[in-house]
């Protein structure tokens, strides 16, 4: 899947794919050293779940924004990764276009944010 989105969003002029994990322990370490702008964040990974990984990002890379994927419809999950800070929660299947609409959103706000 991590290869699918990379080649969704290669294309993009305003992305730049910096690093990608293979399970939540990765996804901790890289979020510390690299501290990105957008995590794309899947729910079900192995090690660490998403929902631990948010847990733990305003420690690691607080300024980061996330847009979460799952395929998990519980509105008690969506409302919890909401609460932890996602700013995006994308339903499996969806299509290209709304990851590229979900990036375009909170890169707006980022240059909202720094032309402000």
């Amino acid at each position: 899947m991590r290869e699918i989105y990379q080649f969704s969003l290669t294309d993009h002029p305003n992305v730049e794919i910096v690093a990608e994990a293979r399970d939540g322990v990765e996804a901790i370490k890289l979020l510390a050293e690299i501290k990105p702008d957008i995590l794309i964040l899947d729910l079900i990974l192995p090690l660490k779940n998403g929902l631990d990984i948010l847990s733990e990002m305003s420690v690691h890379s607080p300024l980061t924004k996330t847009i979460v994927i799952s395929s998990l419809e519980d509105e008690n999950i969506i409302l919890k990764v909401k609460a932890l800070g996602a700013i995006q929660y994308l339903k499996k299947p969806f299509t290209k276009i709304q990851l590229l609409n979900a990036i375009d959103e909170i890169s707006k706000d980022y240059a909202e944010v720094q032309n402000g």
